[in-house]
């Protein structure tokens, strides 16, 4: 296109000056056209060559039309796809914020939770050491059990293991000898207290009322009095055991039930 249009321009430059040759009356023979037309022609051409303007889609081998579409389409896909990429982020932080949202308050459930069992732990604890109290009124603890030492009314070894009864417990049995000093330490001295041991069943073989087991221990007095057929109950005195009739009246100790209680404060 540009040559063409050189050509063009050079053959309408050439007319015009034949013409005005032509009305002049200076002849003017032109020997050797290429040199001496040539420099002129280029000079002209420069000058309008350089106020020639080619648009810019033009030198563009390709299609202009389909070119800005392309643009126009590839910006579209470009916004769209920042857009995209915003939404994306968005959507991540609000992710995350969900999920410490979530995080805290499954640990605040937690900690919630935790603080509950111990309130309920306290509470149970509570109650159990009222129950006690209650169901074991007058008991003490010593060692590991809860005993009841009657400290006034004397009765029968029968009428004494009912009233332990009544009271939740029975009449004691001690396992060892660590037990039997730390109960002597709340007896009074020389004193007669009935124990929940008996060989009534079967003579000389003395059973816990508790357990119906032989008696887990047994310290008899060092000078036992002369034992009659219906020495079949035994009692505490001053650290030693006896066994004695059943109808005798003497004070007694009750244990309860249970071993390990709670404490009773």
């Amino acid at each position: 296109m540009l040559k063409l249009a050189i050509v063009l321009i050079c053959g309408a430059i050439a007319l015009n000056w034949y013409r005005v040759f032509a009305e002049t009356k200076t002849n003017c023979l032109l020997k050797d056209p290429p040199n001496q037309c040539g420099g002129f022609c280029l000079g002209v051409l420069t000058q309008v060559l350089n106020h020639l303007t080619i648009p810019q889609d033009q030198r563009n081998p390709s299609d202009p039309k389909k070119s800005n579409e392309v643009l126009v389409r590839q910006y579209t896909m470009e916004s769209q796809l920042t857009a995209l990429q915003e939404k994306q982020s968005t959507f991540e932080n609000s992710l995350d914020n969900q999920q410490k949202t979530l995080d805290i308050n499954q640990q605040n459930s937690t900690d919630r939770l935790d603080e509950l069992e111990s309130q309920l732990s306290v509470l149970q604890e509570t109650l159990l050491t009222v129950e006690t109290k209650v169901k074991y009124q007058g008991f003490e603890q010593i060692g590991s059990k809860y005993f009841y030492i009657e400290k006034l009314t004397e009765k029968n070894w029968s009428s004494a293991s009912k009233s332990c009864s009544n009271m939740g417990g029975h009449l004691a049995d001690i396992k060892d000898q660590e037990e039997l000093t730390a109960i002597q330490a709340n007896l009074k001295k020389d004193t007669h207290y009935w124990l929940g041991i008996n060989d009534l069943g079967h003579k000389d073989e003395f059973l816990s009322v508790a357990t119906g087991k032989p008696a887990p221990f047994l310290k008899w007095a060092t000078i036992r009095p002369t034992r009659l057929d219906t020495s079949d109950c035994v009692f505490l005195y001053n650290s030693e055991m006896y066994d004695y009739p059943c109808n005798y009246s003497f004070r007694f100790i009750c244990q309860s039930e249970e071993e390990n209680e709670q404490q009773i404060y």
